[in-house]
């Protein structure tokens, strides 16, 4: 087995070896064309319905396929050649992003045809994420799981912000609709890197066996094991009332500083900054104990809280900035550990569990938050889920102040079985 060389910046270890950089370099150009639509689309139902509830419901739909089939795919992601997989639902993605480009740039962009397009494309990222979220296993040695891990998670965050800020620009100079033609196009950035995998250099992973209770095997799993456990029981209660950037940062510049698309992207390019610190400082380290992870959810609680009550947009931009470090180094470390102490028979569907409380507590979450600015203001949202962040940081800490908290690579020769099995 090959490990990490030595003297090379831990956290771009991963970036070693081909096969990863293939996948990173499609996965990044294509996350930013998603952020990139998904940011269009907000501004575009808030600018006719001027309705915070409407942007809720909007992302909420998005998300909804991942929350009600993210275990089912998790399940088929375990069983399936992941490449082959992320080449099928990219390419439905990419004709639905098409789709969607065509009909807004024609005129027709009524929130219920955007929230029927959101729902499509949600059922095309349901398949995907837990794919992609557990594939970096089979592209780099143990020894670097880390750092692709830790990639991974500065894909995800930092192509969310750098999105929102590229939104802003072409918004402000070209207008909406080429968001979303940059998203159809971004797509063929993963079907390239997949085709382009040699084969011949992967590492073999442990498949799940098919059958019927595959679902419920890798549930009972879960909620057996108490270091996935409450990791995941964390990101649960912080991903659903914390974890909402796509809903409050545009309510943020447009309700409550009543401004336009260039303070949202100022706003975007602070977070996009924020974010990549975050997840390059997660994936430098050796270790993802659970002290780490719950530091830094109250580091964004406290941040979060800062930010609501900030009265002056100078003052938010470096705050939020603090604050997606914080959120992407938690986010980070949280599916680090996780991967690091799951079977690898489990591994898919533990990872589909943890995108379904990442990103399928959206729907929740974004109708909440939704309601919440609606009803008052976004900073009391943000607010009230920098206050929830903290709490669960807390209790979160003092559950897992008895536990060393042991990742297999300090651990000699330990697999990710032996962990769990302790």
């Amino acid at each position: 087995m090959r490990t990490s060389r030595p003297g090379r910046p831990a956290p771009f270890r991963a970036l070693r070896l081909r096969n990863y950089r293939l996948f990173f370099t499609g996965q990044i150009l294509s996350l930013i064309g998603t952020s990139t639509q998904n940011t269009a689309v907000a501004w575009i139902v808030l600018r006719q319905d001027d309705s915070a509830l409407s942007l809720g419901l909007i992302v909420a739909l998005q998300f909804t396929p991942l929350l009600l089939l993210g275990a089912w795919a998790g399940a088929i992601a375990d069983r399936s050649d992941k490449p082959r997989v992320l080449q099928l639902t990219n390419a439905i993605a990419a004709l639905i992003a098409l789709a969607t480009a065509v009909l807004v740039s024609s005129g027709h962009h009524s929130t219920p045809l955007l929230a029927v397009m959101a729902l499509l494309s949600g059922c095309a990222g349901a398949f995907e994420t837990p794919a992609v979220q557990s594939m970096a296993a089979e592209l780099v040695p143990e020894a670097d799981l880390p750092s692709a891990v830790g990639l991974n998670g500065a894909i995800m965050t930092s192509s969310r912000m750098v999105g929102t800020a590229v939104a802003g620009v072409l918004i402000a100079t070209i207008g909406a609709p080429a968001c979303l033609y940059l998203n159809a196009a971004s797509f063929l950035a993963v079907l390239v890197a997949m085709q382009l995998l040699r084969r011949e250099e992967t590492f073999a992973v442990e498949r799940a066996a098919g059958g019927r209770g595959q679902i419920r095997k890798g549930l009972r799993y879960a909620l057996g094991e108490r270091e996935v456990r409450l990791p995941l029981t964390a990101l649960a209660v912080i991903g659903t009332l914390a974890l909402n950037q796509p809903v409050t940062t545009p309510l943020l510049a447009r309700i409550t500083f009543q401004t336009g698309p260039a303070l949202f992207a100022t706003f975007g390019s602070a977070a996009a900054a924020g974010a990549l610190l975050g997840t390059l400082t997660a994936a430098s380290r050796r270790r993802a104990d659970a002290a780490l992870i719950y530091r830094a959810a109250l580091l964004f609680g406290v941040a979060a809280l800062a930010v609501a009550f900030a009265p002056e947009p100078a003052l938010v931009v470096p705050l939020l900035a603090l604050t997606s470090f914080a959120a992407a180094t938690y986010v980070a470390s949280t599916s680090t550990r996780l991967q690091r102490v799951a079977d690898p028979a489990f591994r898919a569907r533990v990872v589909a569990l943890y995108a379904i409380l990442f990103f399928g507590s959206t729907p929740v979450g974004s109708v909440i938050v939704g309601a919440i600015s609606q009803a008052w203001n976004p900073r009391v949202a943000i607010g009230f889920g920098g206050a929830v962040t903290i709490v669960t940081g807390l209790v979160m800490m003092r559950l897992t102040a008895g536990s060393d908290g042991t990742d297999p690579e300090s651990a000699g020769t330990d697999t990710g079985a032996d962990i769990v099995a302790k």
